[in-house]
């Protein structure tokens, strides 16, 4: 019995889909013929594996879930969200530094929802992604973690001061001396803005490469499991997606000093 429940609830994405969409609550047959982009017939074959299995009830042509079917799709939900996102980016994800997400956060790893990966070629290697720099057009607020130094970041930074863009910006050391030591004239402007905050973290810590958060989209990029940063970043633009790496980057805020 277990073994065909499970299969019933993973071995069929038109089932597993018919599930997530229930979750939403009753639907008619039309409604989900149309969400599901196919023909009345192959939804009844799957309906009638899922009524079988005590997971699905209806009355007349409306179709929704029985209260153990609500139960178990639930707990299905986050576990098919955590594959998503790990199938979509497979090859990134198996091959970099996870310790840089702290285990709360990694254990809520399905939040980033869709990304993309940005591999950038060699002649843009240190240019920032064009859907960061329309991002950072229109924002009204910054939060930035940089373990590395970015030739754009202290033009970058200095033009949202004058355009009284609010930011917060994390610095290894080594990355904040050299701002300091070779560009002095934006580093005196960003270090003494009134609408942002810099802080300053240790070298040695195990962190991202870097990580920004606007008003609409977060960038992510980890060092891989050689501690090589190959500058593949991910992009989402999904809400749960910035907030997850809001936390991500207060978590690296409190190890940080103003």
């Amino acid at each position: 019995m277990k073994a065909a429940l499970l299969g019933t609830l993973f071995l069929s994405d038109k089932r597993k889909n018919i599930l997530m969409y229930l979750l939403d609550g009753p639907k008619n047959i039309d409604d989900i013929k149309d969400e599901l982009a196919t023909n009345t017939s192959a939804i009844m074959t799957q309906m009638k594996i899922l009524m079988d299995q005590g997971l699905v009830t209806h009355n007349a042509d409306v179709y929704e879930l029985t209260t153990i079917g609500n139960v178990i799709v639930k707990k299905m939900k986050p576990l098919l969200d955590t594959l998503n996102v790990y199938g979509e980016n497979k090859h990134y994800w198996e091959t970099r530094d996870l310790r840089a997400i702290p285990s709360n956060l990694l254990d809520r790893f399905e939040e980033i929802g869709h990304s993309r990966l940005i591999e950038p070629d060699l002649s843009h290697l240190f240019e920032p992604p064009n859907e960061l720099v329309e991002s950072l057009k229109s924002t009204q607020y910054v939060m930035t973690f940089y373990s590395f130094f970015c030739p754009e970041l202290p033009t970058t930074f200095t033009d949202l001061v004058k355009r009284g863009v609010s930011f917060e910006l994390i610095l290894t050391k080594s990355v904040f001396e050299r701002l300091k030591d070779e560009f002095s004239e934006e580093h005196h402007i960003i270090s003494g803005s009134d609408n942002g905050y810099l802080y300053i973290c240790d070298d040695n810590i195990i962190k991202p490469a870097t990580l920004v958060i606007t008003d609409d989209m977060m960038l992510v990029s980890l060092f891989n499991e050689e501690g090589v940063f190959d500058h593949k970043k991910l992009i989402s633009f999904d809400s749960c997606a910035l907030q997850w790496a809001k936390e991500l980057f207060e978590y690296y805020k409190n190890k940080a000093e103003k």
